[in-house]
């Protein structure tokens, strides 16, 4: 009976350690919908020229791109409005995940004819703020002689 018991509690203690955390979860729901990138900024002011973002488009691109999170299986899009840019849609996978006292976004975009499985280049960006109509993320970059971080800042449709 004894080893029944230990098994039960070593099995839920797992099971526990191993979810998801309510503030991940609530988060998560949150930013299901559509959104966009109104804004993106550095810690740098106007003195960081940053030429691409994510390997695939400069921040004139992305801001004013459409996003669209869909909670329930983690996928999701955008799409560039900005003239000259690619405004096909892009499709990512994403999730957050509690580290320390931060949530932490985490995302990859899946090229055309690609699993998600198979792409093993993502992103991490820290959860600054998040509300029903904005939220905020940021992102540390290698920037000359240090680092860089860029604020990422969406807004609800």
């Amino acid at each position: 009976m004894k080893k029944i018991c230990l098994l039960f509690v070593c099995s839920a203690f797992l099971l526990m350690a191993c979810s998801t955390t309510k503030i991940v979860r609530t988060t998560q729901k949150g930013l299901k919908g559509s959104w966009t990138l109104s804004s993106i900024t550095t810690n740098h002011g106007n003195m960081a020229k940053i030429n691409l973002l994510f390997n695939q488009a400069s921040p004139e691109c992305f801001t004013g791109s459409q996003w669209n999170f869909v909670s329930n299986n983690n996928t999701g899009s955008y799409t560039f409005q900005q003239a000259g840019c690619i405004s096909s849609v892009s499709y990512i996978k994403w999730f957050m995940e509690e580290e320390g006292n931060h949530v932490y976004f985490f995302w990859k975009f899946i090229p055309e004819g690609m699993k998600a499985k198979d792409v093993k280049v993502g992103y991490k960006l820290k959860l600054l703020s998040e509300s029903e109509t904005d939220f905020s993320l940021s992102q540390e970059a290698p920037f000359e002689d240090g680092t860089i971080t860029i604020y990422y800042h969406f807004i609800k449709n």
